[in-house]
């Protein structure tokens, strides 16, 4: 029997780590939120617009952004329907939505600023956010890997 039999080769684990779609969400995330944060950080400083129309311009901005980088980088899913992965985003968006503004304002209510209340409502929505792209939104970019033999 080899000695290579049964060993993994340097760098397998970074790799299974980085082409994991956990990895890349939380990745895409980061940029998504930075993204959320600057809009929603400017037009709170330069609009005289209300907290949540604010909150809302910076989420549907966003949203279309993590749309599109978690379908063609996080997810692999650049294949599928575009039509069909957008059905199945609306509901998640507006549930997420309404999570979010319910949120953000009681914690901006409660005393919080507004860039901590919209980073700990995103905190707490990734999970959520995540569990919802990897088997509702984009649960054929999730099949196609499965069935090439790679883990997502």
């Amino acid at each position: 029997m080899s000695p290579e039999v049964g060993r993994e080769r340097p760098g397998s684990r970074l790799t299974r780590v980085y082409r994991h779609s956990l990895t890349r969400f939380l990745f895409f995330s980061g940029i998504g939120l930075s993204f959320d944060l600057t809009v929603l950080l400017l037009l709170q400083r330069y609009t005289p617009l209300p907290l949540w129309v604010a909150v809302t311009v910076a989420f549907v901005l966003t949203y279309a952004l993590n749309f599109m980088l978690n379908r063609w980088f996080a997810f692999d899913a650049a294949h599928g329907h575009a039509g069909a992965q957008l059905r199945r985003f609306l509901p998640q968006v507006l549930a997420d939505y309404l999570l979010v503004v319910f949120a953000v304002s009681l914690l901006v209510w409660l005393g919080l600023p507004v860039i901590v209340a919209r980073t700990l409502s995103a905190t707490t929505n990734a999970v959520l956010n995540y569990c919802a792209y990897r088997w509702w939104t984009f649960r054929d970019g999730a099949a196609r890997r499965e069935d090439a033999g790679v883990s997502a």
